[in-house]
């Protein structure tokens, strides 16, 4: 199956970053040199007979629009599908998305106070890999950090993992974190974090066997880290500085929705954040 990504555009503060992103993605990262530009007409009731002429003349503008971002992709010779989808938000942006079949979905993300935001809501409920960006674009993978807890997710994360870096050669680290478990005795406790440890290394195996020989990498780092999940994660990002972030949608415990440690890293990363679905 052909790997595309889409870009969703929503013409506010990040659209400058998702375009960049996707020029550097289709020129670096995806052989098939094509790329999917939509926006959403945003209205979650129907709206009145009266007021659907004003939504087909926006539409039209916005294709315009569309059209003018995608010169630039144009004049790379790629490929470029533009889309303005009308209707019932949810609905209609989950039967595109059944339809072109996104390899990922390139978002911005504004942090909102009170509310929350549209692209969260996005990552929750549909079923895609989303590329979240905020004000820094992704216009280099030397680094990724991978950061998997043996879900079911985890081979997918590795495997989009390994995707990006064969096409950039970069270097991927692959954490898993062990929660430090509270145990009066010391002794007790270093036995116990050690055969955690052993049984970590064994299921990393399993599933380093489980990718095609097409899909080892050579830059490919595997190490274990003990203490608070979040916590572990942003000291390797002030001290390796990887250029993006991978992660599953969710980890063992949560079987519907986003979990809280994605969650909370994509309301505070800055720099992008792959959040991977598991089909």
């Amino acid at each position: 199956m052909s790997k595309v990504p889409a870009l969703a555009i929503d013409f506010k503060s990040f659209t400058s970053s998702i375009l960049k992103t996707g020029l550097f993605l289709v020129k670096n990262v995806y052989p098939e040199k094509k790329i999917i530009l939509f926006h959403v007409i945003e209205y979650f009731l129907t709206p009145p007979h009266y007021i659907l002429p004003y939504f087909i003349e926006e539409k039209k503008k916005l294709e315009a629009h569309l059209l003018e971002f995608s010169q630039e992709f144009q004049r790379e010779n790629i490929l470029v599908e533009i889309h303005v989808l009308l209707g019932n938000f949810w609905k209609v942006l989950s039967d595109f998305l059944e339809t072109i079949k996104p390899h990922m979905i390139v978002s911005g993300y504004q942090t909102h106070r009170i509310k929350i935001p549209t692209a969260e809501k996005m990552i929750e409920r549909l079923k895609s890999n989303f590329l979240i960006i905020k004000e820094k674009p992704l216009e280099k993978i030397e680094n990724i950090l991978c950061c998997i807890d043996f879900s079911e997710v985890s081979l997918e994360c590795l495997k989009i993992a390994t995707f990006l870096a064969q096409n950039t050669n970069s270097k991927i680290k692959i954490l898993n974190v062990i929660s430090r478990i509270q145990i009066m005795d010391k002794i007790l406790e270093k036995e116990v974090l050690e055969e955690e440890r052993l049984q970590r290394e064994k299921e990393w195996q399993n599933l380093l066997n489980s990718l095609d020989e097409k899909q080892l990498v050579k830059n490919l780092e595997f190490f274990i880290k003990y203490g608070e999940k979040n916590k572990e994660i942003m000291e390797i990002i002030e001290t390796d500085y990887p250029d993006i972030v991978i992660i599953g949608k969710r980890g063992k415990i949560v079987k519907a929705g986003l979990g809280s440690l994605t969650r909370e890293l994509l309301r505070t990363l800055e720099i992008p954040l792959l959040v991977v679905e598991k089909f």
